[in-house]
């Protein structure tokens, strides 16, 4: 059988348990009983379903308090298995999971090609991962891939599933990370969370009362266009002075060669046209002025525009991710004191993450974790 369709053929009530023990496992059965609030015997009916699937197994024993140690159940680590893509501008990261979502191969794709190549090569690659990993196709449980949205994913869809026939769900980058965030993240167990990537553009997906908020056509970019000065940059949607124009790592790299090629002199040995964004965030943490104060700058209008994105959201936690806030701790913690200067929270108790639960593979795990999420809750 297909391993998908030991999951669609589940009654609600075992994918409800199967989801708590994905999430809580592993957990004893008086654990499961306090969870679910289920019949002793309807739980242990459905154990035995879920065991006989080889979907969940018992894999020790707890402490006892008194007589017989009671078993621990928890998803099977083997035999399922998911894909997880994340197709950003910079890179494609291709990852198969266990249902564990512990990370089992992976495969990345540097910027050397156009999006809309790789596009057509994720196929291949997904398939030759598959192989090199020795694994069977039929025990792929369903396929997630977060996106940059502008991106047409039509012909990669209809090709993934006429070749694997299971779900693919495609959302865009950031609501895949906070999915996954927020079942098996920091944000586990938390209503309220963002998460930030902070690259090529700036990135949003959010989570409130325990539900992914949308943008108008789902986008990822409110915050990223969210107006912070009045006289900026001229955004990619034709507004003056969004935090984009201020905290991507294109238009800190292009202010600083701007600024620098006043002077004219080479940098770290390069050419101007060879400095990256890197580069700058190495000089910043170096004490360079012309590096130091473009990253403040950006910092400070990056912080000012979360700032009244916590006003509206009142997240409990901010993850900021991505390659800026990887390479520039100047950033991050100038973006922080900023933010939580400029919001005026009473009380204030949000908490701030960099990089996430599950650091560089957030957007990847994520998309693992959502597209298991959309089969149980389907």
């Amino acid at each position: 059988m297909n391993a998908y369709k030991y999951f669609e053929t589940l009654s609600d009530r075992c994918k409800y348990i199967f989801n708590i023990i994905q999430k809580y496992g592993p957990l004893t059965k008086n654990q499961l009983l306090a969870k679910t609030q289920l019949k002793l015997t309807t739980l242990n009916r459905d154990i035995k379903n879920l065991i006989a699937r080889k979907m969940i197994i018992e894999t020790a024993t707890a402490e006892s308090t008194g007589g017989r140690k009671p078993a621990l159940y928890d998803v099977n680590p083997c035999d399922f298995y998911v894909i997880g893509i994340d197709i950003s501008r910079t890179y494609t990261q291709i990852i198969i999971t266990n249902l564990k979502f512990s990370i089992m191969a992976e495969k990345r794709i540097d910027d050397t090609y156009e999006l809309n190549e790789v596009i057509k090569i994720i196929p291949v690659n997904v398939s030759d991962l598959i192989k090199a990993s020795n694994i069977d196709k039929s025990m792929i449980v369903g396929i997630g891939i977060g996106i940059v949205m502008e991106l047409n994913t039509e012909v990669l869809y209809t090709k993934l599933i006429e070749e694997y026939h299971v779900p693919v769900s495609i959302d865009n980058g950031a609501n895949a990370a906070v999915i996954g965030e927020h079942f098996l993240g920091f944000g586990k167990d938390k209503k309220n969370i963002a998460y930030i990537h902070c690259g090529v553009g700036i990135r949003t997906g959010v989570i409130s009362s325990d539900i992914l908020i949308r943008a108008i056509n789902s986008s990822e970019d409110a915050l990223g266009h969210m107006i912070v000065g009045n006289h900026g940059d001229l955004c990619s949607d034709e507004n003056d002075g969004c935090v984009e124009t201020y905290a991507s790592i294109i238009n800190i790299t292009q202010k600083f060669i701007c600024q620098e090629g006043k002077i004219g002199k080479r940098i770290l040995n390069k050419n101007l046209n060879e400095i990256s964004y890197i580069d700058v965030c190495h000089l910043a943490e170096n004490n360079n002025v012309i590096a130091k104060k473009i990253i403040s700058d950006s910092a400070l209008h990056f912080g000012i525009g979360l700032a009244n994105f916590i006003r509206l959201l009142n997240p409990q936690l901010i993850i900021l991710s991505g390659p800026l806030i990887q390479h520039s701790q100047l950033f991050y913690d100038e973006c922080k004191k900023v933010t939580l200067e400029q919001c005026h929270v009473i009380n204030n108790t949000i908490e701030f993450n960099k990089g996430g639960y599950f650091e560089n593979y957030s957007i990847s795990v994520g998309a693992s974790i959502m597209v298991i999420q959309e089969i149980i809750n389907s």
